[in-house]
């Protein structure tokens, strides 16, 4: 009996030796396998699934999705601890005036419209201006400003806005795409300034914001590969980053890193590849969200995801298919998209995709701007180099990123 019981305390003793604490960026695991890999096997059916479902989403569940649940820090928490922009630092030599648009009320509770591609009037409006006011924030360096955009932040937070609609009434009940598209707007708008912010300031803005990004966290929707799964996991590591919770930051890892696994070998992503019209959309969405991750994290840490590799699949696979679609979007589109009438036929069809996904991936600058070797730089090149000089920062001439809420160029090198 005593030879059991030292055999298991030796056991539960070396599982807490095992069990790694995440104290510092050093301990942050980019190699090991992340948990819920699929078998080889299921990772094919996945990548085939397009070809035995009838209409997109038809298929076996082959990654279930999941969802994160957030550390709920204490007012005390906020007090003591200062936040930290994630976002490179800009040299403020270049000071721009710019003037902000009118301040949206506070949105307290949402009606949502849940017909597909239906969105909130008052949302985008207020969407627009915490566009408006991360570029201030970002670009401008403008201490007026960056007072007038506190107090509309300290307003919302003291108003609970966002507190009641933003879930859905399906499946899981995640938060809606637009209501996160606006918290990751208000939260990119105080990352920007995070370091402004005193401890009383913080003791109000950060529960509010925690309770926000906890209910994003939570979201999880029928299958782990969604651009909407990545979506939830960029704000986290916004989030993770900013405040330094540093599990939040390891779980935004761990779904990159699965992502990776998940990816076909050209690049593509099985499950938003196949919805209809918007395949290239969503895919090129998706894609976007894991490589801004990986650059926020190397900007920030110093730590290079974009060196995890699976069978010769990486980050750098995603590009290639990003921008295969680019040059070529019908063909491409139609290897992998099926009918999707429920989500993605509404703006094109298999063999006429939408192109919105052709303005929106200015973040394949990025990508060159990290990889200069890239055999695609030229076509990136030939195809954004105007919309961004990172020299001259006022001849920006494309519109901040709905997605990431700033220009891309703005949030990583």
């Amino acid at each position: 009996m005593k030879k059991i019981l030292i055999i298991f305390y030796i056991l539960i003793f070396s599982q807490v030796a095992c069990a790694k604490s995440i104290d510092n960026y050093k301990d942050l695991d980019l190699t090991s396998k992340p948990k819920k890999v699929l078998s080889k096997s299921k990772t094919k059916a996945l990548w085939n699934a397009y070809n035995k479902a009838k209409e997109c989403f038809e298929h076996p569940t082959y990654g279930e999705g999941f969802g994160y649940k957030l550390i709920k820090q204490k007012e005390e928490y906020f007090i003591k601890n200062k936040w930290i922009s994630p976002f490179y630092k800009l040299s403020n030599e270049d000071k721009h005036k710019l003037n902000l648009s009118r301040a949206p009320k506070p949105l307290e509770k949402i009606k949502l419209d849940e017909s597909y591609g239906e969105e909130v009037a008052e949302a985008n409006f207020a969407m627009n201006y915490f566009q408006e006011a991360a570029y201030a924030g970002r670009a401008s360096n403008n201490e007026e400003n960056i007072d007038k955009i506190k107090t509309v932040l300290l307003d919302w937070a003291q108003k609970d806005a966002l507190r009641k609609g933003i879930n859905v009434s399906w499946g899981k009940k995640p938060v809606d795409w637009q209501m996160m598209v606006l918290i990751n707007s208000i939260l990119t708008t105080t990352a920007v300034i995070a370091d402004k912010f005193d401890a009383e300031e913080r003791k109000i803005l950060g529960p509010w914001l925690n309770n926000l990004v906890k209910k994003v966290a939570k979201s999880r929707w029928k299958d782990r590969q969604d651009n909407k799964a990545y979506l939830t996991s960029y704000i986290t590591m916004i989030w993770g980053l900013m405040v330094n919770d540093l599990k939040a930051v390891q779980h935004s890892i761990d779904v990159v890193k699965l992502a990776v696994n998940d990816m076909r070998p050209d690049g593509s992503f099985p499950i938003d590849t196949q919805r209809s019209g918007m395949g290239l959309k969503y895919n090129a969405d998706s894609y976007g969200y894991l490589l801004m991750m990986a650059s926020l994290l190397k900007d920030a840490t110093g730590r290079d995801l974009f060196n995890y590799n699976v069978d010769n699949r990486s980050l750098h696979n995603g590009a290639d298919f990003v921008i295969k679609g680019i040059m070529d979007p019908s063909k491409t589109n139609q290897i992998y998209a099926i009918s999707c009438p429920d989500g993605g036929d509404r703006w094109g069809s298999i063999e006429k995709p939408s192109k919105s996904f052709i303005k929106s991936s200015t973040y394949l600058i990025v990508y060159i701007s990290k990889f200069p070797d890239y055999k695609n730089s030229d076509v990136i090149m030939k195809k954004y180099n105007d919309t961004f000089n990172n020299k001259y920062l006022p001849k920006i001439k494309s519109e901040p990123s709905r997605v990431f809420t700033l220009h891309p160029m703005l949030i990583s090198k």
